[in-house]
């Protein structure tokens, strides 16, 4: 059996901007050499979420509106009160992101197993990896790990 590991790093242009990795995740099945087995893409970060689904104008729209209705910026996080909060404190890095906690735990979208076949995803027809930032844009890396035969 191969295993490969790969990591990448992105960024996005803005909060809940999405980014294509549906040709780094083939890259690095391609790199690998698996041709029959698994990949497992996973983002270790918790303001930010992958997500399979369709690359289209209109869709991505969609489900930003219905994010931000379900998960709204303006009201209190318990999470942003810097008065109340004891926990995962870091000097001069703690800024308002509650709802960006709040969104990923909903999503709960930090990994995804794709099954691979003749060296490529077995994606439907219309599907794409996404990486969505629900913070503000920084640098994430995705792991992207690639086993079988």
């Amino acid at each position: 059996m191969k295993s490969s590991t790969t990591t990448i790093e992105v960024r996005s242009e803005r909060r809940h901007a999405f980014v294509d990795l549906t040709d780094d995740l083939r890259r690095a099945i391609k790199d690998s050499g698996v041709t029959a087995g698994c990949v497992v893409a996973f983002c270790a970060h918790t303001t930010c979420a992958l997500i399979i689904n369709e690359w289209e104008d209109g869709a991505l729209e969609d489900f930003r509106r219905r994010v931000e209705c379900l998960v709204p910026g303006d009201v209190y996080y318990a999470h942003d009160d810097l008065e109340r909060r004891t926990q995962n404190l870091q000097e001069g890095h703690e800024r308002a992101n509650g709802q960006a906690h709040v969104t990923q735990m909903l999503l709960g979208a930090t990994s995804h197993a794709v099954p691979v076949a003749a060296g490529e995803p077995m994606f439907g027809q219309w599907q794409r990896l996404l990486l969505i930032e629900l913070d503000e844009p920084k640098d994430r890396q995705v792991v992207f790990h690639v086993f079988g035969d």
